[in-house]
């Protein structure tokens, strides 16, 4: 298992802003003036977080994830990452504002989930890489409810398990990965993982194609 507690991931400010402003009006409806408050905010919300990973490689199928083994991953990566509970405080304390500056704040809120799970993914695909495998797109067990807030398209159209199959899978996960050494806890039922901004997930890998072959 190996563990990161803070890691670092950049806070993207200028593309977050953009996507920000594709929302029409919200921005005006969440009390922003100028752009520069936008950034400010969005500055705000990145010390807000607290990110930490807890990932491992299983070969083989060596872990038991189902009974009936509906879940079957010759080689994947089980990775479960978390923003930390003070990003959820922050999001929630946009409540007391406006129901737009909500939206705004979980809008980027899920930027930056977004923004973690792809640093992970890099680890994962380096690992693979210098075994000559290559690590294939994620494949989610678990991502948090999105409510009303615009979520990036990599969390948005993912790959997820069935809903009762993940619901099966993700107490085992959670136990292989010792995901309490980063403070990611499930409650049940129904099953919700805290902090509020976590992913859990797999990245299968498969042999690398040799050059020159199809």
């Amino acid at each position: 298992m190996r563990k990161i507690k803070r890691f670092k991931i950049t806070p993207r400010q200028k593309e977050i802003l953009r996507r920000l402003l594709r929302g029409g009006g919200l921005l005006r409806q969440a009390g922003f003036t100028t752009e520069l408050e936008v950034t400010k905010y969005i500055l705000e919300g990145f010390a807000a977080i607290n990110p930490g990973v807890v990932y491992e490689f299983n070969q083989d199928a060596h872990w038991e994830l189902d009974a009936d083994s509906s879940v079957h991953k010759e080689m994947f990566s089980a990775c479960a990452v978390t923003l930390g509970p003070a990003l959820e405080a922050w999001v929630c304390s946009a409540k007391a504002h406006s129901p737009a500056r909500e939206i705004a704040a979980g809008t980027v809120a899920f930027e930056f989930l977004k923004s973690a799970v792809n640093f992970v993914t890099d680890l994962v695909r380096e690992q693979a890489e210098k075994e000559e495998y290559e690590a294939l797109d994620p494949q989610f067990i678990y991502l948090p409810p999105f409510g009303t807030f615009a979520v990036p398209k990599l969390l948005r159209e993912s790959v997820r398990l069935e809903k009762t199959l993940a619901d099966k899978t993700l107490p085992v996960i959670l136990e292989k990965l010792n995901a309490d050494k980063v403070e990611i806890a499930l409650t049940q039922p129904p099953q919700v993982l805290t902090p509020f901004y976590t992913a859990v997930f797999l990245v299968p890998w498969q042999k690398a194609r040799k050059k020159g072959k199809k």
